[in-house]
């Protein structure tokens, strides 16, 4: 069978297109983001979204340092799905259950709603 070097070149480098693309993904500020949180709407309370999140050893659940990352996932979740043009506020913040049941499973679970525009005319 003839060789056919222009194959294994082409297999090489899309190989390693691949790794530096994965590897860059990695490095994208949106990562975390999209590995350790979601945000839905409470289907049981109107006007309400649920924001959850993990913790980590990189994003301890009581630090400061942690819990500024996870405000910095909500607002890009917030810009990403165009919910609460006017802001939000936290309405509560709970660490979620192990023996409780979700998809994610993530340990953080924040209560979060829109603001009305006519809050924030005046600052």
């Amino acid at each position: 069978m003839p060789c056919r070097p222009a194959r294994v070149v082409a297999a090489s480098l899309f190989a390693l297109l691949i790794a530096n693309g994965c590897a860059a993904w990695d490095e994208n500020p949106d990562f975390h983001r999209h590995a350790m949180s979601d945000l839905r709407e409470d289907w049981r309370q109107p006007g309400v979204f649920l924001f959850e999140a993990s913790s980590s050893t990189q994003f301890p659940a009581d630090s400061e340092a942690g819990e500024q990352e996870r405000m910095a996932w909500l607002a890009g979740w917030m810009r990403r799905t165009g919910y609460c043009p006017a802001g939000w506020e936290v309405l509560s913040r709970s660490k979620i259950a192990p023996a409780e049941v979700h998809a994610r499973r993530h340990d953080l679970r924040y209560e979060v709603r829109c603001v009305s525009p006519e809050a924030t005319a005046g600052h």
